[in-house]
């Protein structure tokens, strides 16, 4: 087994793990992980800020260069901090908002994204930095009042051009919202198998939500999903069944009860 198979069964177990806990529990688990991932990744670009002002300084060539400022600036402790914040942020309100099932995908980027935008603001303030996307003049924010009104700008802003990039990738991919909303058990169901290549075979049969608990042999094949891919769906459908027997046999036993 190599590293790329280790990696995806560690991966599946987390899921599955997942799907056990409670939605604070989850939340707060993506939070922590993105929180690490955006840390690594601040670190390292703050050390590559350092040593690009470092070579600055000792290079007439590169002494007219602007310096970056903003909260994509700062030593690498500093920029650690705040992409850890911008990313747990992104990630715990992503979770929780597709817990909920009520927003489209494009929603649910802008949401998250405000919040992450709007808590990079705050962290960067406090930590003495200029605004987020303020330039060379921007003043750096201080009070309660000037560090509120520019993390409401961070966050619309970061939140609109999430928009817009999310709705010019949907138009490239040819992904389709409104029919999407119709396949989020069963796009849940091929993430979880890993699976998730066989979405668009999915659709292509129209086999929604409301078919799962019906699928079949067959109607897999007609779909065109190989036999390998197709006893994992089934198996994990057969599951799907059962539980919900013993959801029915339950509400049964609790109404007949004195």
């Amino acid at each position: 087994m190599g590293i790329g198979d280790i990696i995806t069964e560690k991966k599946k177990d987390l899921d599955a793990w997942m799907e056990k806990q409670s939605t604070p529990v989850e939340v707060a688990a993506y939070s922590a992980g993105s929180a690490v991932q955006g840390g690594v990744l601040g670190y390292v670009l703050g050390a590559v800020n350092k040593n690009l002002a470092e070579q600055a300084a000792t290079n007439p060539a590169m002494a007219n260069q602007p310096a970056m400022t903003g909260a994509m600036s700062g030593p690498p402790r500093v920029l650690a901090v705040n992409l850890a914040v911008f990313t747990a942020v992104q990630g715990g309100l992503t979770c929780w908002i597709k817990k909920m099932n009520k927003f489209t995908e494009i929603e649910t980027g802008m949401m998250a994204m405000f919040g992450a935008g709007a808590a990079l603001s705050v962290s960067s303030s406090l930590s003495g930095q200029k605004a987020a996307f303020g330039g060379q003049d921007a003043a750096i924010p201080e009070g309660p009042v000037q560090i509120a009104q520019e993390a409401l700008k961070s966050g619309v802003l970061f939140s609109l051009l999430n928009g817009a990039f999310m709705k010019i990738g949907q138009k490239f991919s040819g992904k389709n919202e409104k029919t999407d909303v119709f396949y989020s058990h069963a796009v849940g169901m091929l993430t979880t198998l890993g699976l998730e290549k066989y979405e668009k075979n999915f659709k292509r049969g129209l086999l929604t939500d409301d078919c799962l608990l019906l699928l079949n042999d067959n109607a897999l094949q007609e779909v065109r999903i190989p036999p390998g891919p197709r006893l994992k769906i089934l198996n994990y459908v057969a599951g799907m069944r059962v539980a919900q027997q013993q959801q029915q046999q339950q509400a049964m036993s609790l109404a007949v009860k004195p």
